[in-house]
């Protein structure tokens, strides 16, 4: 913890102040006024493991960690005493011609986890970035460019990670894309039929669909694989989500432990969250079809790849997660959470079905008839899309201190993904808040019409940094 009085605080003192001006003038207005409508317009001011504490002091169970990122959990004190060693260490970042050890480390030690053909890998800055290089690698290896992606699929926003998105409305705007084709997942018969027309450089696939929830199938991906390499299609799993122990093993490939993919993809938990990072996993063969000579030695480079505090930060997540068993109490205690949803859907009308494996856990929400009805109506359904699955987010944070997330608006799918390290006392609070939240919302008025009163509360609301001074508007 910085003292009082640090250049930092002072900076941060002065960001707070005017953040509201500096962002609407110069950031995302629109995402300012997102978070303000639901309730997600908070001064955090430290963190813990699982935990996030805002400046008044309530304590909140983190079920987002920034979108998967925090598998080790919030202010690991081994990660930041590494982190600051290697900052006064004064090791040079970025010298570029050289031979980066730790780097090379990082990547011997990633190999050593992954399926047995995976001998190279190459960071980069981000999940997005990691899968770029993986389509880029797999056009050189066959000499296709079209790319096969499964519908709900999420591989990034980029324009190559965009034409493998399998929501139409990401994609929606943003001119040509790449040449690909989507299927629905965990569909083998759909695959092997595309996959006859030998035209697709890669099947990109996540064993556990970041939007939708679903896991894939038993055996699906070493199928999957079996089908790709008899068309001659690079098979390539993104692991950015599920990887560094999410599903309750190192990757989610071990649950199919004949899978023998081309390219494994990682990102966000693989610096526990610290530094950004991302690592494309390939075979020799692949590799060796773009890397093939000295004049080639750079076809595929990033300026900011490999730094040190990168690297220290990929290092020091593996040995943690070995340290503290993370993959193991991940699948014991995802187990107990899906236990505790799916007795909470029987209970509860409004919980569909209960998805996902490990510590990336999916509820799915009912609609009542009155719900549906509203959906039907000119205008008023449009709204309803958006409020219904919002209103429970809102409530549970608002009333019950637990951040999750609602994966996409016309799915209305909770999504809970908090730090490998969260404890069984939080779970317990994640459980009883949505117990809560689902009787409160399936009876009296509807959920959508909740979340919408909700957001116009919300919006009538201006938060100042000082809670004492926040003050009612007129919108």
């Amino acid at each position: 913890m910085l003292g009082a009085g640090t250049d930092f605080d002072r900076l941060l003192a002065e960001a707070r102040r005017d953040v509201d001006a500096n962002f609407r003038e110069h950031g995302n207005a629109q995402f300012a006024n997102m978070i303000r409508l639901t309730g997600f317009d908070r001064e955090w001011a430290r963190a813990d493991g699982a935990l996030l504490f805002d400046a008044e002091g309530r304590e909140y169970v983190d079920c987002i960690a920034g979108y998967a990122v925090h598998a080790i959990g919030r202010s690991h004190p081994d990660m930041i005493a590494a982190l600051c060693d290697a900052l006064r260490s004064g090791q040079p970042q970025w010298v570029q011609f050289e031979r980066n050890p730790l780097a090379a480390l990082l990547a011997k030690r990633l190999c050593a986890r992954a399926p047995a053909a995976l001998k190279h890998v190459f960071f980069s800055n981000s999940g997005t970035e990691a899968i770029e290089c993986a389509l880029k690698l797999a056009r050189r290896a066959t000499g296709r460019s079209a790319v096969l992606h499964c519908d709900m699929a999420f591989h990034g926003l980029t324009l190559g990670s965009l034409a493998a998105n399998g929501n139409p409305k990401l994609r929606e705007g943003f001119g040509p894309l790449g040449d690909s084709e989507c299927i629905p997942f965990d569909d083998l018969p759909a695959l092997e039929q595309a996959l006859a027309s030998r035209r697709f450089s890669a099947f990109l696939v996540e064993p556990v669909q970041g939007k939708s929830c679903h896991a894939a199938s038993e055996r699906f991906l070493s199928e999957a694989a079996r089908l790709c390499s008899r068309a001659g299609t690079l098979l390539i799993v993104d692991e950015v989500q599920t990887g560094i122990g999410r599903t309750g093993r190192f990757l989610a490939v071990e649950h199919d432990p004949n899978c023998e993919p081309d390219i494994i993809v990682l990102s966000k938990a693989l610096a526990g969250g610290f530094v950004p990072v991302g690592a494309t996993l390939v075979t020799k063969k692949v590799w060796d079809k773009t890397f093939d000579s000295m004049s080639r030695a750079l076809v595929h480079a990033s300026t900011f790849q490999s730094g040190v505090l990168a690297m220290t930060a990929g290092l020091m997540t593996l040995e943690i997660h070995d340290r503290e068993n993370l993959s193991g109490r991940t699948e014991t205690l995802g187990n107990q959470l899906r236990n505790d949803f799916e007795r909470l859907a029987r209970q509860h009308r409004v919980i569909g079905a209960v998805r996902g494996r490990g510590l990336m856990l999916g509820v799915s929400l009912r609609k009542s008839s009155a719900e549906n009805l509203l959906a039907s109506l000119p205008v008023i359904g449009s709204l309803e899309e958006l409020a219904f699955g919002q209103a429970f987010v809102m409530e549970m944070l608002a009333t019950h201190a637990v951040l999750c997330q609602v994966t996409e608006s016309h799915t209305n799918i909770l999504k809970f993904t908090p730090p490998l390290v969260v404890r069984e006392p939080e779970c317990a609070r994640v459980v009883a808040a949505l117990d809560a939240t689902c009787r409160k919302l399936s009876s009296g008025v509807s959920a959508s019409v909740r979340g919408a009163l909700h957001a116009v509360r919300n919006a009538c609301f201006t938060p100042t940094s000082d809670p004492s001074e926040s003050k009612e508007r007129i919108v």
